[in-house]
């Protein structure tokens, strides 16, 4: 099938020649839309199998220029509040190194972890990767080196320029 939007015609770019939507085309549009802050955009999914599996286990994953990878592994409560910077959220969260998976730290077992957001009291890779999640939601964040401990590490579990994994769990948010 040859398509209207290979420049065959003029009229009606969004269709086939035998009267068919093109709806990759459409998605692709939408799509390109929701790129911002130097975010890169998973355009293999199209946008509405995204949505459909939004109630499903999905797999966005947004990458920033910085490294930082942010995968949705749960979707929050449909009206549960955002954390945002100045707020004060509490998670659970397990950290692992990426390089061979070991904990490095963790609140299984423990009292959930509380502090305010965007505020430089944990890493940049939290501060960032934290912010716009919803009550009940849980992310998994790949934090690079210059977001995580640097060049340092921390000194005692995380060595020098180590790569971070954090699945985080969203509990509260005032």
């Amino acid at each position: 099938q040859k398509s209207a939007k290979d420049g065959s015609s003029g009229h009606d770019s969004d269709r086939f020649v035998d009267g068919q939507s093109d709806e990759k085309k459409v998605k692709k549009k939408k799509k390109s839309k929701t790129q911002a802050h130097g975010e890169a955009v998973n355009t293999d999914v199209p946008l509405s199998v995204a949505e459909e599996n939004a109630d499903a286990k999905p797999s966005q994953i947004r990458t920033f220029p910085s490294g930082l990878s942010i995968e949705e592994l749960e979707a929050g409560k449909p009206d549960g509040k955002i954390a945002t910077s100045g707020k004060k959220i509490s998670v659970h969260y397990i950290g692992k190194l990426k390089e061979n998976g070991r904990v490095i730290d963790s609140t299984v077992g423990n009292a959930p972890f509380k502090f305010r957001l965007g505020q430089g009291k944990v890493i940049d890779g939290w501060d960032v990767g934290l912010d716009g999640m919803r009550v009940g939601e849980k992310r998994r964040l790949v934090i690079p080196p210059p977001m995580g401990f640097g060049s340092n590490g921390d000194g005692k579990d995380v060595p020098p320029n180590a790569w971070l994994v954090y699945d985080i769990e969203l509990l509260k948010v005032r």
